[in-house]
């Protein structure tokens, strides 16, 4: 595999992270089937595995690009843990809560941590894909570089104020690091295709 195909398939694997949250958002959210919710989340995790190593041995690969790729990867691993949370822990969790009333709201926070600190670590690497596709990519590239540019640093604002106080921000900080997520992959894709005006990444 070369590295720009290497890239573009981390970027359809973050792709398939933006589709399977949004399909839970709206289908699994309200849906009775009981099997849904882990079939999703068992569809996640197996794609932030993916984009957790892909990232990780492209950062050996490309060592003057190592800090782009390890961002990616750091942010891969970190959703790979607040999915095992809820798919490990979960369940038992709930099931406690008559005996220890606050230990499921405990473990849903702490999952919640991870995920707003994996999509601050995304939004950092939004930026840096965007601001070098605006700088050296094509007519394309650069309108998508400026996207994910934008979309990161709203993503690395809006996480920060939900690492702090959650409630008041959930739903502004995961819309904003889903759209910094949906960007950065386009724009690895602009990138790995933009072989004319843009480095290989």
């Amino acid at each position: 595999m070369t590295s720009r195909n290497h890239a573009a398939a981390i970027g359809a694997a973050l792709l398939l992270t933006v589709a399977s949250q949004i399909f839970y958002i709206t289908i699994v959210s309200g849906s009775d089937n009981e099997m849904l919710r882990p079939m999703t989340w068992f569809t996640e995790l197996f794609a932030f595995t993916a984009v957790t190593v892909l990232s990780f041995a492209q950062a050996i690969r490309r060592p003057h690009r190592a800090v782009l790729w390890s961002m990616i990867g750091f942010s891969g691993l970190l959703n790979v843990l607040q999915v095992s949370i809820g798919l490990s822990m979960f369940a038992p969790a709930m099931e406690a809560g008559e005996s220890v009333p606050q230990l499921f709201a405990a473990i849903l926070a702490g999952a919640f941590f991870l995920y707003f600190l994996a999509k601050l670590v995304l939004g950092i690497a939004a930026i840096e894909v965007g601001t070098n596709l605006y700088r050296r990519g094509s007519a394309v590239g650069k309108v998508t570089g400026l996207l994910a540019l934008v979309a990161g640093m709203a993503a690395i604002g809006l996480n920060f104020l939900a690492m702090v106080d959650a409630k008041p921000w959930t739903f502004a900080a995961g819309g904003a690091g889903t759209a910094a997520t949906a960007l950065l992959a386009l724009a690895l894709f602009v990138q790995a295709k933009d072989t004319a005006a843009a480095p290989e990444a």
